[in-house]
């Protein structure tokens, strides 16, 4: 935690307030969703790499680049799955957003237990992706807890309308977002099923502007709806790349957003605090940030330790993993019990 923050009194607050698991979690949710981001980008930039790749050997002799060609058509084959991979990955972050967003929103102390079938079926996941699409500016103030800037007395009356208008201009920034991530999510539902559940998609379909030695190639996922079958044409070109960019960019702020918000509010006791980041490039937000004494603004660290299994248990463990390459642990390695007694430290820094 910053200097002015009192570990002893966070963590006290965190325990009686059944606070402590969630903040854990929500920290790890930080580290992971970075990692899965990082994924996604390489499949983004893999992708555009491809398409360069197959652009140049077009130029370099456009013979080798013909529908007839077996290797033509295992390298759009590569391309197409590559683009598949980028749909399927960002569906899975859309995913992860409605579950964070509605839990968080509706009882943030569920969002460590929210883990099985039951906890949010599909129904519920459809649900609040038509949230994303309805909900108000004054919905994402209140769902990201931005603050009442009144309250923030060490600031003047310029300054907290100058706080005022960032963080407004920031709420419809994030909520422009969510109606992208909710287009997409809607117009590509059925393909990412698809490709999760069946072997529809024909790929490999030969695509490219000789003239000007751009790829625009297309691939094609079968559909059956009311009894009828349909064909959904997915168009990959450079505009597609853009496209796929712009909304995994979209999807990762507001989840990162979000998970920090809540993290913040927690530690500063769900009171007034302002957002680490914000959807604008004001320049003076940091200098009000500096002035604002009321809240923490902690850094996001957790350190976890999982002990070993007891000796008699090492060789039978070991036995099983051999066996069937997994070993289900009867118990949460998250469980609050444990790290209670194992001993939680908040640090000033």
């Amino acid at each position: 935690m910053v200097s002015k923050s009192n570990p002893q009194r966070v963590k006290q607050y965190l325990i009686s307030n059944n606070y402590l698991e969630v903040l854990i979690f929500l920290i790890i949710s930080l580290d992971n969703l970075r990692e899965r981001m990082t994924l996604l980008d390489k499949n983004i930039t893999g992708l555009k790499e491809q398409m360069d790749k197959i652009s140049k050997e077009s130029l370099s002799d456009p013979q080798n680049l013909t529908p007839d060609n077996p290797a033509a058509n295992t390298m759009f084959k590569a391309l197409h799955y590559t683009e598949l991979e980028i749909i399927q990955k960002i569906n899975i972050l859309t995913e992860l957003l409605a579950i964070y967003y509605h839990t968080i929103r509706i009882d943030v102390r569920k969002l460590p237990t929210c883990i099985g079938r039951k906890d949010f079926p599909p129904k519920e996941l459809y649900k609040e992706f038509e949230y994303f699409n309805r909900q108000s500016v004054n919905d994402v103030w209140a769902n990201f807890h931005y603050p009442n800037v009144r309250n923030f007395k060490e600031l003047c009356q310029e300054q907290r309308e100058t706080l005022q208008n960032i963080l407004d201009e920031s709420a419809k920034k994030i909520l422009e977002c969510f109606k992208k991530i909710y287009l997409f999510q809607r117009n590509f539902r059925n393909v990412y099923n698809k490709y999760k559940h069946s072997l529809s998609e024909i790929t490999g379909i030969f695509g490219i502007d000789i003239n000007v030695s751009i790829i625009r190639s297309h691939i094609f996922v079968r559909h059956k709806e009311n009894d009828g079958v349909k064909t959904a044409l997915i168009p990959v070109s450079p505009e597609e790349v853009e496209y796929f960019t712009e909304i995994a960019s979209c999807v990762y702020r507001v989840m990162l957003a979000m998970i920090e918000g809540a993290i913040l509010y927690i530690v500063n006791e769900e009171k007034d605090c302002v957002p680490r980041r914000v959807f604008t490039t004001a320049e003076k937000y940091t200098e009000i940030l500096d002035k604002i004494q009321s809240c923490i603004m902690p850094d996001f660290k957790s350190k976890m330790i999982v002990k070993p299994p007891d000796q008699k248990d090492i060789g039978r463990i070991g036995n099983e993993i051999k066996e069937k390459h997994i070993y289900w642990i009867n118990g949460d390695v998250l469980d609050l019990n444990s790290l209670l007694k194992e001993g939680v430290d908040i640090s000033k820094s």
